[in-house]
């Protein structure tokens, strides 16, 4: 059961390798990822905050912000079936919530409130509703959002 969960996060946040680091959960924010090599100096960041796409979370780049503190903070605790650290989690990603992703404070709320209850499984049915629903958009306008 382990690895298979190891295996879905992994694939859910574009990991190369289904280990997450164990890390102190107070680390929250990792500074944003710097612009690749060769990048315009007229590129500047949008309205969202992202500077590149490619400048984090592809092979051979650092984690981007959201990937690295899921990894840090929401996968650990999933892992271990920690319920309440996963209901932190969850209530930590509620006011993550960019604008316009209008449904992602009440699938970590409903996560969060599951995880409070020790329902893990509709836990992780919250985090699979989020990634399913706003995963690539995430990617495509917030990759290196700063947390």
């Amino acid at each position: 059961m382990r690895v298979w969960l190891v295996v879905i996060l992994a694939s859910v946040l574009g990991c190369s390798k289904p280990e997450p680091p164990r890390a102190d959960p107070a680390a929250l924010a990792p500074a944003p990822a710097p612009a690749p090599a060769g990048a315009s100096a007229s590129a500047s960041p949008s309205a969202s905050g992202s500077a590149s796409l490619s400048a984090c979370g592809d092979k051979g780049q650092p984690d981007c912000p959201l990937q690295s503190w899921m990894k840090k903070v929401a996968n650990p605790p999933m892992l271990d079936k920690d319920a309440p650290a996963v209901a932190d989690a969850l209530e930590k990603m509620v006011a993550m919530a960019p604008a316009g992703y209008t449904n992602w404070a009440s699938i970590a709320k409903d996560g969060a409130r599951a995880a409070r209850a020790g329902d893990l499984e509709a836990a992780r049915a919250s985090c699979r509703g989020c990634h399913d629903q706003y995963k690539k958009k995430y990617r495509a306008e917030l990759r290196t959002r700063s947390l």
